[in-house]
């Protein structure tokens, strides 16, 4: 997913600029975001997503 949003990305930007571009993707990912339910919705799942 995260190389799928990278690459729309990128092709956005090329197509913005007229020119080829490099885009590093960056993750940072913080510990235990599955348990908490406030991180869940500020990720935009809903909470039937996951009760």
């Amino acid at each position: 997913m995260i190389r799928k949003i990278g690459k729309m990305a990128r092709r956005d930007i090329e197509l913005m600029l007229g020119d080829k571009v490099y885009l590093e993707t960056w993750v940072k990912i913080k510990n235990d975001w599955r348990d908490r339910k406030m991180d869940l919705s500020d990720f935009g799942y809903k909470k039937e997503d996951y009760m």
